[in-house]
């Protein structure tokens, strides 16, 4: 819960809006969808629903600058009262044997409720950058996991890597009316035969990053490779990942999402995609590409139908309200003692892009959803993370993405060829 008018208005990171933009975005979005849909009568719409219904995702931060003109986080609030209502009628209403076409009732709902749990994902690191005086957790938010290491763990910086044997892989989905929802850079299929390679038993350390950290990582400018990374360097980073903290030279302090803690060292450390390759590239490694996670999920847990059936397993839907250790007790590992699924989703080597470019569709519902951000200047993600909730805790299906500069509930799992 935010305590302030200060917490709605600030601009934690600056490439991003203030949140009070994001808490009547997401109900803008539902409210356009809904009445694209007919679900939604056209009376019931507003300019202010057209005004903040896109986002702006700027490539400078300096284009966000004139952008002052929001609205009270009173406003907001009693606007998503509002629209709350209109969407819990439109869920009465829709016919429940629809079909899912892209331009059905039915799926338009849907995308509004995950269009949210997606803003519910990104929220997450800009809340956790605001200070503790002008916010609280709020009734019904999930503990975060007390079980962690209190100091740093010496390791090298690939330990143990296990032996994934590759071949045939066929993911993504045949057409566009399947039964659950999909979005539209997961409509298409991709076929690869997949070459041998080692991947490590699980992401990155935030006791395995401190390495990277204090051998001078982020100031080493070869590491940095991803398009972007000398404005990330500039103009974002602090020279620590967004979820540490330190206070001149005392210990490092772990930013959880609304209060921070011990720094704990066995949870996988949390980064953008600039942070990620730079670490591989330190560690004499590389990230999986999509074939390879596909791959790796088939060997060690049969593919994604059978992780589907066992999603409650896995640190995902915000059972817990943050991470918890790697290969911790209780998890569930792969064949390989392998723990890769949940607590973070994983950036991958891949930039965003269609899994099929040649069949490719634009959704008529959310035009600008993929296609925009396909090429460099967006990294694909796998896997889920502890806070992903509905498709986006669909793993193998959810097709993740975010801008390179953009620190995520996402970490790293490193790769090297077979040897």
């Amino acid at each position: 819960m935010l305590d302030a008018p200060e917490a709605y208005c600030a601009r934690v990171h600056p490439f991003r809006l203030p949140l009070v933009f994001y808490l009547a975005h997401t109900a803008a979005f539902s409210m356009r969808k809904l009445a694209m849909a007919g679900l939604v009568d056209s009376s019931e719409t507003s300019a202010f629903d057209e005004r903040m219904e896109r986002g702006v995702s700027p490539e400078d931060p300096d284009e966000l600058a004139g952008l002052t003109d929001w609205p009270s986080p009173e406003t907001a609030w009693a606007y998503r009262k509002r629209v709350r209502g209109l969407v819990l009628r439109a869920v009465e209403d829709v016919p429940l044997s629809a079909t899912m076409e892209p331009e059905a009732p039915l799926r338009a709902l849907l995308m509004a409720i995950e269009h949210e749990n997606i803003h519910l994902h990104t929220s997450i690191p800009l809340v956790r950058m605001l200070p503790s005086r002008l916010k609280e957790t709020p009734q019904g938010w999930p503990a975060p996991v007390q079980e962690h290491t209190g100091a740093p763990v010496a390791c090298d910086r690939g330990e143990g890597f296990v032996h994934c044997r590759g071949g045939p892989v066929q993911f993504g989905s045949a057409g566009t009316e399947g039964n659950g929802f999909q979005w539209d850079n997961e409509w298409g299929r991709r076929e690869a035969e997949v070459a041998p390679f080692a991947v490590a038993p699980h992401p990155v350390t935030n006791g395995q990053f401190l390495r990277f950290v204090e051998d001078g990582g982020y100031e080493k400018a070869d590491l940095w490779t991803t398009h972007g990374a000398r404005l990330f360097l500039d103009r974002v980073s602090s020279g620590l990942p967004n979820s540490w903290l330190r206070a001149d030279a005392g210990p490092y302090r772990y930013r959880g999402v609304f209060a921070d803690t011990d720094m704990p060292w066995d949870w996988p450390v949390e980064v953008s995609r600039h942070e990620a390759v730079a670490y591989a590239n330190w560690a004499g490694a590389g990230l999986l590409s999509e074939e390879q996670f596909h791959a790796l999920l088939n060997q060690e847990f049969g593919g994604a139908k059978q992780v589907a059936h066992r999603n409650g397993d896995f640190n995902v839907g915000l059972q817990h309200g943050s991470p918890r250790p790697v290969r911790a007790r209780g998890a569930v590992l792969g064949r390989g003692g392998t723990d890769f699924l949940g607590n973070v989703a994983l950036w991958l080597e891949d930039d965003f892009t269609a899994l099929d470019g040649n069949t490719f569709r634009v959704d008529p519902l959310y035009p600008d959803f993929s296609e925009p951000w396909f090429g460099r200047e967006t990294g694909l993600l796998a896997g889920a993370s502890y806070a992903a909730r509905g498709h986006m805790a669909d793993i193998g299906v959810m097709r993740d993405f975010m801008q390179n500069h953009m620190d995520q509930l996402a970490g790293i799992l490193l790769t090297r060829p077979a040897p």
